[in-house]
């Protein structure tokens, strides 16, 4: 049967208590208080001895009169969302962990060349606050002033920059590895190694260890599983994709697969060409969700399918179809911004994750558009990072600039550094029917990638 269109972020993934406290954002405050002290407690750099990609960004916000506002202003704002907004009558009002603009420069200076997402923070994240740029930024993100500060070019340009060096100089090196080990805490250790196999494991009657689902080498490599790097753990792949992750109906053009191992967060029918994107039940623009591509118009009227990536995820992508891949694009966004209506007028303050839709117009996006067979016809399959997850990698198949066909479950191209989301957009017109467990609800598990997904009707 048709599903009508929803809104449903699976209760799993809303991370409240009984009193509406967010227990994600509060162990993420305390990360940051336990770093702030650690960084406190070092000799000062000089501001000429900064990262050069830090003391970029210094350069940049004491340059512009409006920055150097937002910078300050931003840190002694309170934001409007839990846990930060939330105090007894009597208690003084919250303040930040980080001090002010200049002490972010100082935790940024260890940040970029030290700190490897560690799993204390990723656990905490439900996959969209998960390292630790977005931990030392959750404060004023969530404020007037920090909304315009992270939506301004100049800044994403500088923080792009930043992430840029954190990838090149630490997450792709061997010093990455002293958050990949067995040692607890670490992303290897036991405990957290059961979360990936519980994650992972989505039929009870077949069960496997992590080393018989991913490649990896726990006997010749006790400590780091022969994992070289944060980035070599993070794109991990199948030890045999076809095996754990059949493709269904691989010869059924009317049906199309999971793109990305992912829970299932909304579905929209009728979307607009353009639309207020940003408010309470977002409803998705597609123009600009699209960036006014020129196969925009394809897809306005019709269908919108987003779901959320988790810490522990499987982190590439696969083609929902058959077909030939027309057109790829990446569109650089806005590394660290929320919608700014959160909790305006009669509307509740909202969990981080009312924040997918919004991301998916602002955040770095990478477009595949495919031309499946009759009767899906053409779809937009868009990998959306969050935060620190600046990178999106297109598989260099699919970016000559020639179309490229491509099979039903064939790896597009993958995530890097952390959390993600993902959006299918269908043409107008098309009317799908979505399998049994796929559509936003109180999922116990993840999708599977490559697994049944919808059946399309002429």
């Amino acid at each position: 049967m048709t599903r009508k269109t929803e809104f449903s972020f699976p209760q799993q993934l809303q991370g409240h208590d009984g009193a509406g406290t967010s227990l994600q954002s509060e162990a993420a405050i305390l990360w940051v208080e336990n770093f702030v002290r650690d960084v406190d407690a070092r000799p000062r750099y000089a501001p000429a001895s900064f990262h050069p990609t830090v003391f970029k960004f210094k350069e940049l916000v004491e340059s512009r009169l409006e920055l150097r506002m937002w910078a300050s202003a931003m840190f002694e704002e309170v934001p409007n969302k839990i846990p930060y907004n939330r105090r007894r009558p009597g208690q003084p009002a919250p303040r930040s962990p980080v001090r002010g603009y200049e002490h972010l420069l100082d935790l940024l200076n260890v940040v970029v060349p030290e700190v490897a997402p560690t799993w204390t923070l990723a656990s905490a994240g439900v996959g969209l606050m998960g390292l630790p740029f977005q931990a030392l930024l959750d404060w004023p993100m969530g404020t007037p002033s920090g909304h315009a500060f992270f939506l301004d070019a100049d800044v994403n340009a500088s923080f792009r920059e930043m992430l840029q060096a954190w990838h090149d100089d630490l997450l792709t090196t061997e010093r990455s590895k002293s958050v990949i080990t067995t040692r607890p805490g670490g992303w290897l250790s036991r405990d957290v190694i059961a979360v990936f196999e519980r994650d992972t494991n989505l039929d009870p009657r077949r069960w496997s260890r992590f080393d018989q689902i991913y490649h990896c080498d726990p006997h010749g490599d006790p400590e780091h599983w022969g994992f070289r790097s944060w980035d070599e753990f993070f794109t991990r792949r199948f030890r045999d994709m076809d095996r754990i992750r059949p493709i269904a109906f691989e010869d059924s053009p009317e049906w199309v697969v999971v793109p990305c191992e992912a829970k299932a967060a909304v579905i929209r029918t009728n979307v607009q060409a353009i639309d207020q994107f940003w408010v309470k039940n977002a409803r998705y623009s597609v123009y600009e969700m699209l960036n006014h591509h020129e196969l925009t118009e394809n897809f306005i009227g019709g269908t919108i399918y987003q779901s959320v990536l988790l810490p522990t995820a499987y982190h590439r992508w696969a083609s929902p179809v058959s077909g030939k891949v027309i057109s790829t694009t990446i569109l650089a966004g806005a590394y660290f911004s929320e919608r700014s209506t959160n909790g305006l007028g009669d509307e509740p303050v909202t969990p981080p994750l009312y924040n997918l839709v919004f991301l998916s117009h602002v955040a770095t996006r990478a477009l595949v558009f495919i031309q499946a067979d009759d009767p899906i016809g053409i779809v937009c399959f868009m990998a959306i990072g969050i935060a620190d997850v600046s990178s999106c990698e297109i598989n260099p198949k699919f970016t000559t600039g020639k179309p490229e066909q491509v099979r039903k479950g064939e790896e597009l191209g993958m995530f890097r550094h952390g959390g993600s989301s993902q959006c299918l957009l269908f043409r107008k017109g098309l009317r799908l029917s979505f399998a049994e467990g796929a559509a936003p609800g109180d999922q116990q598990q993840n999708v599977a990638i490559r697994s049944a997904l919808a059946v399309a009707h002429a």
